[in-house]
C-alpha cells in the first residue's frame, strides 16, 4: 500500500501466463480495474495461420465446431496484435470467466472492437451480441450491426470517381468528385441522405479538370485540384490542374478555370496524378500528396494554390528534386516481385492526414478495378518518412516480408468491392474515412463510400468499438457471482465477424 495526500495505490497481480488479470488504481474514492481478461487480443506468439480449436487459446472457450477461431491475416488488420477471434453466423457465444467476484456498488464496462470480415459479394448480415453474464445466464448485452455501411440519396444513385472528398463551409457538408453533392451540416455523414447540386457550373468546370478530384479549403482561399492525362504510344503525358472557389454562397459555387500546377511528359516517372491536399492550421502550410507507382508530397502556396517555390514551368523534369520529396512506392519494376497476396504491384491516389502529433500517408494499393486496397504508414514530418506498424520504411523494400513498407486499412468487404482513393476529415470530435468503391468487378462504375475512422494507439482503424455496463445494485442477484464476458454472432449463417482487444473494466465510489 501506497499513500501520498488522497492517494492511494493498491497492486493485486495474478500472473496468468505473464498477463495480469487484475490492477486496482484508488483515487479520490473511485476504484478502477484493467484489464479483468486473460489474453485480451488473442495473441498466440508463434502459431499458424487459423486455429479453431478452442482449448488451444488461452483464457477463451466455445464450442470446438469449426465455425469460430483465431486467425492472424494482415488483410483486416486487427487493431492490436497480429491474431484475432472470428466466427461465423448463428454461432455460440465465445466467453470468458474472470477471477473476479461482483460486488456490491461497482460499475463494469465492457468494451470490444468488432467488424465484418465478409468475403466480396457477400451481403450477409453480420450482427455482434457481447455482454456479461455468471454461471450460465446474461447478465446484460447489446447487439451491433457491423456491415459497411451504405449512403444514401445521390449518393447511392450517382457514380463517385476517386474517393469522397469532403469539406466544410458553413452551413453545408460538401463533397467533389463526377458531381458535387452536399448535405446540410446538421446531418449525419453516413446515415443521412446525400443532395446533388444541380444548378452548379462544377461539372463544366470538373471536365477541363480531369478526374481524381482533390478539393481543400486552405485558409480563407478553397481550391480544387484534379488529373488530365494522355496514356497514347509516344505521348505520355500526366498533369495536375487546379480550379478557384470563386464565390462563398455555398453550395452553389462559382469557379476559375483550371491552370496546370505540375506536368510531365514522356513517361510515367513520374506519373502525375491524384493530387490530396491538407492545409495544416497549426503552421499555415499547404501540402499536397500526388503520384502513382511512386507517390510524392509537395509543398504549395495557400495563397494561390500553386507549387511554393512558383516554378516558371509545371515540368517536373525542370524542378530541383527536394521540392516534390518520394514518401511511398509500390512499384511495378522491382525485378521478380509483383505485390502481395492481396494487391498487385502498383500505387496511386496518396493522402495526407495529421493526427495528435504524427503524420499519416494513405495510399491505393493495386489494381482499381481487381485487387485495390487501402493501407496506410505514419511519420512525424508531412514529407515523411512514413513507416508501418512494424517499423518498415514505405519507401523501402522488407525481404522478410516480400513487400515494401505498408499497413492495410481497408480492403474488399461484401458488396463493397476495391475501395480506394481515400479521404479523412473531422467534425465536432468524430473522424470519418471516405473513399470510392465498386459493387462489382464487372462494373466500372465507383461510388462513394464513407466509414467512422477511429485512432488506437495512434493507429487509424475501421474496427467498431462496441461498449457496455452495467452496475451490480441493479442486478442483485448476482453480487457475490464470479463475473464473465460473452459475444457471439448472431447475423446470417453466411456472414463472418472478427474481434478484438476486449477489456473489461471495474470502479466503486467508496
Amino acid at each position: 500500500m501506497i499513500e501520498e495526500g488522497k492517494l492511494r495505490v493498491k497492486w493485486r497481480f495474478s500472473p496468468v501466463g505473464g498477463i495480469t488479470l487484475v490492477v486496482l488504481l484508488f483515487t479520490s474514492g473511485i476504484a478502477v480495474a484493467q484489464n479483468l481478461l486473460i489474453n485480451p487480443s488473442f495473441e498466440l506468439p508463434g502459431i499458424g495461420k487459423k486455429i479453431t480449436d478452442w482449448t488451444k487459446i488461452k483464457g477463451w472457450r466455445c464450442r470446438n465446431d469449426g465455425s469460430s477461431g483465431i486467425e492472424k491475416k494482415e488483410f483486416y488488420s486487427p487493431v492490436e496484435g497480429k491474431w484475432y477471434a472470428f466466427q461465423k453466423g448463428g454461432g455460440d457465444y465465445i466467453q470468458q470467466e474472470t477471477n473476479h467476484i461482483i460486488a456490491p456498488g461497482e460499475t463494469y464496462s465492457l468494451k470490444l472492437w468488432a467488424r465484418s470480415i465478409n468475403g466480396a459479394g457477400n451481403a450477409a448480415m453480420t450482427t455482434i451480441e457481447a455482454g456479461f453474464y455468471c454461471g450460465t445466464a446474461m447478465i446484460v448485452t447489446t447487439t451491433v450491426n457491423l456491415n459497411a455501411p451504405q449512403l444514401k440519396g445521390a449518393a447511392a444513385r450517382f457514380p463517385n470517381d476517386d474517393g469522397a472528398n469532403v469539406w466544410i463551409d458553413g452551413k453545408y457538408r460538401h463533397e467533389f468528385a463526377d458531381y458535387h453533392m452536399y448535405q446540410p451540416i446538421d446531418f449525419d455523414p453516413i446515415s443521412d441522405p446525400w443532395l446533388l447540386v444541380e444548378t452548379s457550373g462544377y461539372e463544366e468546370m470538373a471536365h477541363s479538370l480531369g478526374w481524381a478530384v482533390g478539393p481543400v479549403i486552405a485558409g480563407s482561399q478553397k481550391f480544387i485540384y484534379g488529373t488530365i492525362y494522355h496514356e497514347m504510344p509516344g505521348d505520355l503525358f500526366s498533369s495536375i490542374r487546379m480550379m478557384k472557389v470563386l464565390s462563398t454562397n455555398g453550395p452553389d459555387y462559382t469557379f476559375s478555370e483550371p491552370v496546370t500546377i505540375l506536368s510531365h511528359s514522356g513517361s510515367e516517372f513520374p506519373w502525375v496524378e491524384d493530387p490530396y491536399c491538407f492545409y495544416d492550421d497549426s503552421t499555415g502550410r499547404l501540402w499536397m500528396a500526388w503520384g502513382g507507382g511512386t507517390c510524392y508530397v509537395s509543398k504549395l502556396d495557400p495563397t494561390d494554390g500553386m507549387l511554393v517555390s512558383h516554378p516558371p514551368n509545371p515540368e517536373f523534369d525542370t524542378h530541383p528534386k527536394h521540392i516534390h520529396v518520394p514518401v511511398a512506392t509500390w512499384p511495378e519494376t522491382r525485378p521478380g516481385w509483383c505485390g502481395d497476396e492481396w494487391s498487385r504491384c502498383w500505387m496511386e491516389g496518396p493522402a495526407l492526414y495529421k493526427h495528435d502529433g504524427y503524420w499519416y500517408l494513405f495510399g491505393s494499393y493495386g489494381n482499381l478495378s481487381r485487387d485495390y486496397t487501402i493501407r496506410c504508414g505514419r511519420g512525424t514530418s508531412p514529407t515523411g518518412p512514413f513507416y508501418d506498424k512494424d517499423g518498415v520504411n514505405m519507401m523501402k523494400f522488407d525481404p522478410k516480408r516480400n513487400e515494401y513498407g505498408n499497413t492495410i486499412l481497408l480492403g474488399t468487404e461484401g458488396e463493397q468491392l476495391v475501395p480506394g482513393h481515400p479521404h479523412i476529415w473531422e467534425e465536432k470530435g468524430k473522424y470519418y474515412l471516405g473513399y470510392d468503391f465498386r459493387k462489382s468487378f464487372h462494373e466500372e462504375k465507383d461510388y462513394m463510400g464513407i466509414r467512422r475512422l477511429y485512432w488506437v494507439n495512434d493507429w487509424p482503424t475501421i474496427w467498431i468499438p462496441v461498449s457496455l455496463t452495467f452496475n451490480a445494485n441493479d442486478h442483485p442477484e448476482v453480487i457475490g457471482k464470479k463475473l464473465g464476458i460473452a459475444f457471439r454472432n448472431i447475423g446470417e449463417a453466411e456472414s463472418v465477424m472478427a474481434v478484438d482487444m476486449v477489456t473489461v473494466n471495474v470502479s466503486r465510489m467508496n
